[in-house]
């Protein structure tokens, strides 16, 4: 039950709110979509369609699905669909805080290329303009670190919070992963016809800029040089 909610908490949440995108196109995008969507396709089969299970959720005689005895339980869902995977993770969040910006940090200072999650997320919602960036500058560029953390934390407790009726419900639990599909899907299209166009245009541009003006001396020389090999042209002939 940790791992179904970590699996349809914030990595499943993350297709939605970090805009993953379903480009066949793109390796990494692929792999970042399955990454986060995968694991919750498991855990729902594992749910409701484990054949273990299966029958003790069909009782003879009754049409209705019925529950795993321990759902009975709220204050055992509560626990574990809850409050031990959130401290769980607190306990890796404290853990990777101290490692990367404690530990590791003059490595990190000294070679910005190093990819963490904090300057992979920042480096894509600066380069979006998206709300997350401008709510993390609400206390100023100084307390980005801060303001990523909070917004970090609150984004784990409500989506872990979701996952005690996503697993109460069945028909919840469909319209979620429907959900997340057509986001990924989504996502991939709106990257597909907005910014990959764009990308292509700066592409083009930037290409152009590099690529040195010709003078007037050089187009001199140009028509001079065409001239030259015109009149040998003629007089071989």
């Amino acid at each position: 039950m940790v791992c179904f909610s970590f699996a349809e908490g914030p990595l499943a949440w993350a297709i939605i709110v970090w805009r993953c995108s379903l480009v066949f196109n793109s390796a990494d995008k692929i792999v970042s979509v399955l990454i986060h969507l995968l694991p919750g396709l498991v855990f729902f089969t594992i749910r409701w369609w484990n054949p273990e299970t299966f029958a003790a959720m069909h009782p003879e005689g009754t049409s209705q699905r019925a529950s795993w005895p321990y759902v009975e339980d709220k204050t055992y869902l509560l626990t574990w669909l809850f409050l031990v995977p959130l401290g769980a993770y607190t306990l890796w969040q404290v853990l990777y805080f101290l490692i990367v910006n404690v530990l590791r940090r003059q490595r990190l200072l000294k070679d910005p290329e190093v990819m963490t999650s904090y300057r992979e997320l920042s480096k894509k919602a600066q380069k979006a303009n998206n709300l997350w960036w401008r709510l993390s500058s609400l206390l100023g560029d100084q307390n980005r670190m801060f303001m990523y953390i909070t917004l970090q934390a609150i984004f784990t407790v409500a989506t872990m919070s979701l996952t005690v009726p996503i697993f109460l419900s069945y028909e919840l639990h469909v319209l979620f992963q429907i959900l997340k599909v057509s986001a990924a899907v989504w996502n991939g299209g709106s990257f597909l016809l907005e910014v990959m166009p764009k990308q292509v245009v700066l592409k083009e541009k930037k290409k152009a800029e590099m690529q040195p003006a010709q003078t007037p001396h050089d187009q001199s020389s140009v028509k001079t040089e065409n001239k030259i090999e015109t009149n040998n042209f003629t007089e071989m002939g």
